[in-house]
């Protein structure tokens, strides 16, 4: 592996520990987003120098986050693992899906607990307000992205 790929990798580990994950995750997913075919997790530990448990227990948190995808070959029991080509899209849905988990549970405390402060009460109603903004704000962009993902394939004679 070159010094500037070494470099990519080791920025998408600080930058998604950043985001709370591990660092190894951060890693693996540098490596398989500039890797052309999937890899399996032996090949994953070899080139990144870290046992294949830490692989494994990592590509399957990315895995449960939607940031990669598991594949299997035909007489082969290994698992590979991919960043799933609309990784997006698939991405921001799931983190629309969290942020809707949060977004009723505000709205229950504001309506089911006893709270009778104003602040508190401007407060939760502030959050809901900017939520269903944001998720329709994001919903439709991510319908357009969709459209122009469509669009620039269909110039480019790419079927999806």
């Amino acid at each position: 592996m070159n010094a500037q790929t070494t470099d990519f990798i080791e920025r998408m580990g600080l930058a998604l520990e950043s985001d709370g994950l591990p660092r190894i995750a951060g890693r693996i997913f540098g490596l398989l987003l500039v890797s052309e075919d999937c890899r399996s997790l032996d090949d994953l530990a070899a080139e990144l120098g870290v046992s294949k448990g830490s692989v494994s227990t990592n590509a399957r948190l990315l895995e449960q986050r939607g940031v990669l995808e598991r594949n299997s070959r035909p007489s082969d029991r290994r698992d590979y693992y991919r960043v799933p080509p609309d990784l997006f899209s698939q991405t921001m849905a799931q983190r629309l899906a969290r942020w809707q988990r949060l977004h009723e549970a505000i709205g229950e405390a504001r309506t089911s607990l006893p709270i009778r402060s104003r602040k508190v009460l401007d407060r939760l109603e502030e959050y809901e307000a900017a939520y269903a903004f944001m998720s329709e704000v994001i919903q439709e962009g991510l319908a357009r992205w969709q459209d122009e993902r469509e669009h620039r394939s269909a110039v480019a004679g790419i079927h999806r």
